[in-house]
């Protein structure tokens, strides 16, 4: 296993620290591309919540995703950094439906990597993820959120909408996260399995 790091190439496989039902764990998230100019690394992060590492890449299930597919700074100054599990040499952004995945940019569109693309209506545009570059930890407070259920597949992340322990803004919440993510760091130094 390597850190993750803005050395990451398309197609890396990474563990996102998680919490399902009380339980620590982890979801795995796949690199796509890097939204340029550098606003982003453009990610997808898939519904199977895991305790243990699967052992090989084939063992990954990527046919859900948790979320829409997002962009996030890559910046770990208040977690340890997470750890890239497997490497897909044959990776094509197509198999991330990337020509679809679209971002709402202010008032234009970002549709598979083509910025400026005006919506039809203003009120379009709330139909899609926004632009955020989320940080590490917020990351996590998104993947416990959807994960607990408070959040569907489609939907942007709600500040309103979901308890305070899911808030970015949490001193308990954001204490967790921290917790969390140490927890999972040190589980992850007694993972042996082949990387690929």
């Amino acid at each position: 296993m390597r850190l993750l790091s803005k050395s990451v190439k398309p197609g890396n496989l990474f563990y996102i620290p998680a919490m399902k039902n009380n339980i620590a764990g982890f979801v795995i998230s796949r690199y796509i591309d890097l939204v340029q100019p550098n606003v982003g690394y453009l990610i997808e992060v898939f519904a199977k919540f895991y305790t243990d590492p699967p052992k090989a890449i084939d063992e990954i299930d990527a046919k859900q995703r948790l979320f829409r597919p997002v962009m996030f700074s890559m910046y770990f100054s208040e977690i340890p950094k997470w750890k890239i599990l497997f490497s897909d040499p044959e990776y094509g952004k197509s198999q991330s439906d990337y020509a679809n995945i679209t971002f709402a940019f202010h008032d234009d569109l970002w549709i598979g990597g083509q910025g400026g693309i005006r919506p039809d209506s203003p009120e379009q545009l709330r139909d899609f993820e926004e632009s955020i570059c989320w940080r590490t930890h917020h990351l996590i407070f998104r993947v416990n959120a959807h994960l607990a259920g408070l959040l569907g597949p489609n939907e942007r992340y709600d500040y309103h909408r979901v308890p305070a322990k899911y808030r970015i803004d949490d001193p308990a919440g954001i204490q967790e996260v921290r917790a969390l993510a140490a927890e999972i760091d040190e589980r992850s130094k007694s993972w042996k399995f082949k990387e690929t």
